[in-house]
């Protein structure tokens, strides 16, 4: 089949469908005129690339285990440990995150602390001074977080 039925049956972009190619994810052959000829296999394979791909894996973790895919060796628990490996570093960057964001919040609160003290002197806050003596967010004088 052509590249545009197969975009249509799929679900996925010819521009999509062509990376994929030229990453050697996928494989056509050529007919006389030069168009690419795919096999209706390549179907379910680029429905396991797009499904693996909404679940945020990168193409070169894709590429390895799409030949046992194509050969239908690839089992269910393979799958499921693959999975839960995604769960796990997706929370990891939750958690940094989490911690990124408290860590902003904290400036914002300290931040609007000094903003409703008395100014000792006009113009730029002295903890972005060089060696300020105001203690800064992270509760160490003359911080420059």
């Amino acid at each position: 089949m052509q590249i545009s039925e197969l975009a249509s049956l799929s679900g996925v972009s010819v521009h999509a469908i062509r990376h994929y190619e030229s990453l050697g994810l996928i494989a056509a052959s050529r007919r006389p005129s030069g168009y690419r000829e795919f096999d209706d296999s390549v179907i379910r394979e680029l429905r396991f690339i797009a499904m693996s791909r909404q679940c945020g894996f990168s193409l070169a973790q894709i590429a390895e285990v799409l030949p046992a895919y194509r050969c239908k060796s690839l089992t269910a628990s393979q799958i499921v440990c693959r999975l839960e490996e995604r769960i796990a570093e997706i929370d990891a960057e939750i958690a940094k995150r989490n911690a990124l964001r408290q860590h902003l919040v904290s400036h914002v609160e300290w931040f609007r602390l000094r903003e409703q003290r008395p100014a000792s002197k006009p113009g730029f806050p002295r903890v972005f001074a060089r060696g300020g003596n105001d203690a800064g967010p992270s509760g160490r004088r003359g911080s420059k977080s």
